[in-house]
């Protein structure tokens, strides 16, 4: 019975096997008929000898320029052929050159041309000025004998029909003299150079995004972070309001800066006085953060004195920036070769001018919920259940309707699903009819519902926050992921303009992306135990990572950001294909118009950078690691 049962197995493993053998056949023949594979087009004759002619380009890359000394020897060619084919002969000062037959009527006609009496191992071409074209177009190369002989067979790349005859131009190099580096040579430099700066730019910002965003995105540092439900609605309560009311502040600030840009030197004068206004109002009174507990009075005099302080630097900040575009500007003109260094501080002032309103708001706003939080967390903790649970509800209705309402706004904005159609743009004024039917009314139902739901809820129970943040910035990187730099690099192209612009941005939100997540699963897999023993300490969260968690994880983030410098060099000359800048524009450029001496000078380079990059890469990590 036994052996009865194992030779069943057997046979039913081996039939398994052989099951298992045809569905892979059937499977990978059918992968043959969608993949379209045809054995037969890379033995016709036209695409064999296009393909020596692409490696034979490929092989003689245009690194040098060179003057020569041409003789040129003109004959015709018909197309299509004539009724009858004959051949035809072109004598010039003992130059003799035959052309057997003399027409074409398909690309895969073979012609034949000979030539004697030309110049000694010289090297020509064959070159064929296409009907109602202005250019023309080099149908075969050849290099003469001893005795100034040559035969070379050929084809037509393409058949231009027409009743007169077409020209042919046999040319042959008498004498050639170097230069220097080619056109194509001088380009290929200046470029690869804006390709490694691109990917410099692109991996040093997309680093300094990715590394905070990757500990958003780490389980281990999330998973036990918690808050009350009333904390958490409070910060989002706060951090509305907190940015509506900085933002048009910080404009205003930023606003009364612009007098700088016209009269520099009042503007030097108002940085001065806002510096040392600064340091007097720190001065004056009592100090902040003493030691002692402070009286309502004085809180009242500290918050009075960092707001004026804050004031101040904002102001002094938008007018420094404004002088920085001056002083740029001015540098760009005036230094000469040396003028990227003006444009550099042109262009990085001129980003503090555009953002600092922006970063002031969000800055202000993370604080005041920050505090909202801290402050709604300790009032429920504080209340017993029945109060603490209707606290809870009115901040839950409150925070739900304005988180709902954000999300239509924005939905209505981005237009999703064509919802733009039905809600008028005037979205901005709050007092409009529409807005209250179409956002304010259902962001308040749900709000309501969002409330009363809370009820059921103990109001003291933790919500696992971190959890939360950790899903929606793993989704999120997995979604920037997702999508392929090349498309992004296209639509970024479409907003900013052809150029390395486009290709900086683009390369860095891929490198957010894949940094992000590879620092955040670094993080993931570090020791435990000296978190545990930094947290024993009573250690605060900030401290936890600057001493348990940092140096575990140094020495892998340096290799990924070395690693993806790599990377992004090659991914710019892809990004360069859809207008990207770098050097895949002039790549892509070359390839199109089949200038393949010119591109097999690029792909050379490309290499060497990479090559280059990789060593030099391998050698810092070794000695910083």
């Amino acid at each position: 019975m036994n052996d009865s049962d194992s030779g069943r197995r057997k046979t039913l493993r081996k039939i398994g096997v052989v099951l298992l053998i045809l569905v892979v056949i059937v499977i990978f023949a059918k992968a043959v008929e969608v993949t379209k594979v045809n054995l037969q087009e890379p033995l016709k004759p036209r695409r064999q000898e296009n393909l020596v002619g692409l490696i034979r380009d490929l092989a003689r890359p245009d690194f040098l320029s060179y003057e020569n000394e041409t003789r040129s020897t003109v004959m015709s060619i018909r197309m299509p052929c004539p009724e009858e084919i004959k051949g035809s002969q072109v004598s010039i000062e003992g130059r003799v050159a035959t052309l057997s037959p003399n027409c074409a009527s398909t690309t895969q006609d073979l012609l034949t041309l000979t030539g004697e009496g030309f110049a000694n191992n010289v090297d020509g071409a064959v070159l064929w000025y296409p009907v109602s074209s202005q250019t023309r177009r080099t149908v075969a190369d050849f290099r003469t004998d001893d005795e100034g002989g040559f035969k070379v067979t050929f084809t037509m790349p393409d058949i231009r029909e027409d009743e007169q005859p077409q020209r042919l131009e046999v040319v042959e190099v008498i004498d050639r003299q170097f230069i220097g580096p080619s056109d194509t040579t001088k380009e290929t430099v200046d470029k690869i150079l804006e390709t490694i700066l691109m990917a410099l730019m692109a991996s040093t910002l997309g680093t300094l995004l990715a590394v905070p965003i990757s500990f958003l995105g780490a389980r281990n540092m999330m998973a036990n972070v918690g808050s009350p439900l009333a904390a958490l609605m409070s910060g989002i309560i706060a951090f509305a309001f907190g940015f509506m009311i900085s933002l048009p502040l910080a404009d205003l600030l930023v606003g009364l800066s612009e007098f700088a840009d016209d009269q520099p030197l009042i503007g030097l004068l108002a940085l001065l006085m806002s510096c040392g206004l600064i340091w007097l109002v720190l001065r004056l009174g009592p100090q902040l953060f003493g030691e002692e507990e402070p009286s309502l009075d004085l809180r009242i005099i500290y918050w009075l004195k960092i707001t004026i302080v804050v004031v101040l630097a904002i102001f002094a900040l938008a007018v420094l920036a404004q002088l920085g575009i001056v002083a740029g500007s001015w540098l760009a003109e005036n230094l000469g070769f040396f003028s990227f260094v003006g444009n550099f501080i042109n262009v990085m002032f001129g980003l503090l001018r555009v953002f600092l309103p922006a970063l002031v708001a969000f800055i202000f706003a993370l604080m005041v919920a920050s505090y909202a939080s801290r402050y709604g967390q300790e009032a429920v903790l504080r209340l017993a259940d029945g109060p603490a649970r209707v606290l809870t509800a009115i901040l839950t209705t409150i925070g739900t309707t304005i988180l709902i309402y954000s999300i239509g706004y924005f939905v209505n904005w981005i237009c999703l699903f064509g919802l733009c159609h039905q809600i008028s743009p005037q979205t901005v004024n709050i007092l409009g009819v529409e807005l209250l039917v179409a956002l304010i009314f259902p962001s308040l139902i749900i709000g309501v519902i969002a409330g009363l739901l809370s009820l059921r809820t103990k109001p003291k129970k933790l919500f696992p926050v971190g959890m939360v943040t950790y899903s929606i910035t793993r989704t999120t990187l997995n979604g920037m992921r997702a999508i392929e730099p090349v498309l992004i690099g296209f639509v970024l192209v479409v907003w900013v303009g052809i150029g390395p612009f486009a290709g900086v941005i683009a390369l860095m939100i891929s490198s957010i992306a894949d940094l992000g997540k590879l620092f955040s699963e670094q993080v993931e897999n570090i020791e435990e135990g000296p978190v545990e023993a930094v947290t024993a300490t009573g250690a605060s969260k900030l401290q936890i990572i600057n001493y348990a968690v940092v140096p575990q994880i140094v020495p892998q983030y340096l290799a990924f950001i070395f690693y993806r410098w790599d990377i992004n060099v090659r991914l710019s000359t892809i990004i360069g294909f859809v207008g990207g800048g770098g050097i895949g524009l002039i790549l892509f450029r070359s390839t199109n118009l089949t200038q393949y001496r010119q591109a097999a000078v690029m792909v050379i380079a490309i290499a060497i950078v990479v090559t280059l990059l990789d060593a030099v890469s391998s050698y810092i990590r070794k000695r910083i690691i």
